[in-house]
């Protein structure tokens, strides 16, 4: 058994509401890689460089990390070696190199509410096992409705100790509402987007010391759980016990949409890029790899030495760095189909407050960009012939897996799939439908390419209100069934008689003095109803240009097909030669008369219609 090597003790043991734990940091050293695989599901492994491994444990862990027999050093706790400047909820909200207070940091998330009511709620996800808020800010150019744009998320701190970007998250916040009426980039991104940003998931652990001070900051929860190794893990490795912090994000994304998210970390400079749990690459690896370069790139535009304590790229794909069961990254990626990264922004858990300012600099860029993917690729809204929104799925056909299809937000419609530009064919899929296949989609970088999809028909369906006694109608929609019973059954009990210009039905009377047995839709027809109805035909809208009307010399009783109201003139013009008079069953027509008060024929109507001699009446396609 390998001795365990003490070189400095540095453990904190604060009581916590929820129990009393310690919190062991250390390093060791591994002969593979390989091992790691094991030693994931016994500590919380933070940092890996060559075969050097830091981590973190609590009392459980650690006693089960001495069995396995590896010399550890155990290390000062990282809130013990900051250099903290606290302000409390009194003092300018702006100063950019401190940390708040717990009572600091509510007051100041829901002052941007106060203060921006048309661009920003504040959104209480839940509490956590001390009670302590974990809250979202949730920015929009139409904050209170939810529209059919993207919906992308920022969350920090899920490790309490790691606070770089808890304070980063804050000033984004407020960089964003500030902003928003001078900066065009800013105002892009709110009036295209749903932007929510949570600076502290765990702020148990940040204010495991008090609520006073990040000083005695630890990595788990209350609990002493690590809460970005308990997600319900996707690839059958053992996770850490399920925390209701969890359970708060797991319910924040079941119920929106959310197509692209970052969670911000601390200890390391590096992005880290799916998947955590696997060595197999995620199908958009190529992408992933892309947006994490560019996070780097335009970060190191203003420190060329950044992001360069791991890898000289400064990105990683999760598993080539180490293993990690139950993460959140995976999580979302996998079950969610949102498309996140795991930031590491510094290499100090707990930032020196001094030193916010200059990583505020080497990122806010990045911050702007990152969310601008969520503008680009391939987007539209999936849904009915009436307009109402579907749940759908969106297949890069010879590309995508389960787990990276997109789907549409079922609200509205929308959907957006982030892809590297190129040519590709798209297959969009609802329930109850035949599924629709696209070809030769080009995605151009920095571009949105929009692809609406509609599923079904509107099935026409005509409405003719009728008053009681006489009227005067005609169809423009086909029933499956024209059978006179067929076409008034939903009117039935009101009718007395209906008539054209040679046939009769009358319900009361004996069967074999009816003649009109169904409808012609090129006739019109006189109804006469006993009370006032309405007259519901459900169909196949009538084409007028294959259903001309012959005309006889004389008075014709005649239909009116155009789906559109259109002037007599317009209407007849087919006949403009031969026609002498027009009635409606209270209106004229006479061509050239100066007192007609018929003007316009409208759907539903049915018209007497004179001519001179024997000719053919074809109306204008569909009402044009």
């Amino acid at each position: 058994m390998k001795q365990l090597i003490i070189a400095m003790l540095f453990l904190l043991t604060l009581p916590l509401l929820a129990g009393e734990w310690t919190e062991y940091y250390f390093k060791f050293q591994i002969n593979d890689k390989s091992e790691l695989q094991t030693l994931t599901q016994v500590i919380s492994i933070a940092n890996v460089k060559d075969k050097t491994v830091w981590a973190f444990a609590n009392d459980d862990e650690w006693a089960a990390f001495q069995r396995l027999g590896y010399t550890a050093e155990l290390l000062p706790n990282p809130s013990s070696q900051a250099e903290v400047t606290m302000r409390g909820s009194g003092e300018n909200a702006k100063l950019w190199d401190s940390y708040p207070t717990y009572d600091a940091y509510v007051a100041q998330m829901y002052a941007f509410q106060t203060n921006y009511p048309a661009l920003c709620q504040i959104i209480d996800a839940g509490t956590t096992v001390n009670g302590r808020k974990i809250l979202f800010a949730k920015i929009s150019d139409n904050v209170a409705t939810h529209e059919a744009e993207p919906e992308v998320m920022y969350t920090s701190t899920i490790h309490g100790n790691e606070t770089c970007g808890y304070v980063l998250m804050l000033r984004l916040i407020d960089y964003l509402l500030s902003n928003y009426n001078t900066d065009t980039r800013v105002q892009n991104l709110v009036n295209n987007l749903e932007i929510w940003i949570n600076p502290n998931a765990n702020p148990d652990g940040t204010y495991y010391g008090g609520n006073s001070s990040v000083s005695g900051a630890r990595r788990y929860n209350a609990n002493g759980i690590d809460l970005n190794r308990s997600f319900p893990d996707v690839w059958g490795g053992a996770t850490q016990t399920h925390q209701i912090e969890n359970t708060i994000m797991e319910n924040l994304a079941n119920a929106h949409h959310f197509v692209i998210s970052a969670n911000f970390h601390g200890g390391t400079e590096v992005v880290n890029y799916p998947w955590d749990g696997t060595t197999t690459r995620h199908i958009d690896n190529n992408w992933f790899i892309d947006i994490s370069s560019d996070y780097v790139n335009t970060a190191r535009q203003v420190n060329a030495s950044y992001m360069t304590a791991l890898y000289p790229s400064g990105i990683t794909n999760g598993s080539d760095w180490y293993i990690v069961y139950g993460g959140r990254q995976d999580w979302m990626n996998y079950n969610k189909q949102c498309r996140e990264v795991t930031i590491e922004l510094s290499t100090s858990y707990i930032l020196s407050a001094s030193q916010l300012p200059a990583y505020w600099n080497y990122n806010y860029n990045s911050f702007l960009g990152y969310l601008e993917n969520a503008l680009y690729g391939l987007q539209g809204t999936v849904k009915d012939a009436y307009g109402n929104p579907l749940a759908a799925t969106v297949n890069i056909i010879g590309h995508d897996d389960e787990h990276s299809k997109a789907t549409t937000d079922p609200a509205c419609g929308d959907y957006i799939r982030m892809l590297l530009p190129g040519t590709y064919t798209v297959q969009v899929s609802a329930a109850g439908y035949e599924p629709q296949t696209f070809n030769n989609v080009v995605i151009t970088d920095g571009q949105k390419t929009t692809l609406n999809v509609v599923f079904g028909q509107i099935i026409p369906t005509q409405e003719i209100s009728l008053t009681a006694g006489w009227n005067l109608i005609s169809l423009n929609v086909e029933p499956s069934d024209l059978s006179v019973g067929s076409v008034l059954s939903g009117i039935g009990s009101s009718v007395l008689q209906i008539k054209n210009a040679t046939q009769t039905y009358a319900p009361a009377v004996a069967s074999y003095f009816n003649t009109l047995s169904s409808i012609n839709l090129t006739d019109g027809y006189w109804i006469n109803l006993s009370a006032p109805a309405t007259l519901t035909v459900t169909g196949t809208a009538v084409d007028p240009l294959s259903r001309s009307i012959n005309l006889q010399t004389g008075w014709n009783l005649i239909s009116y097909l155009p789906e559109n109201a259109l002037s007599v003139s317009s209407a007849l013009a087919s006949v403009s030669s031969y026609l002498q008079e027009v009635r409606s069953i209270t209106q004229i027509y006479i061509p050239g008369g100066g007192s007609n008060t018929l003007t316009t024929m409208t759907p539903g109507q049915g018209y007497w219609i004179k001519v001179s001699q024997p000719c053919t009446l074809t109306y204008p396609a569909f009402g044009k």
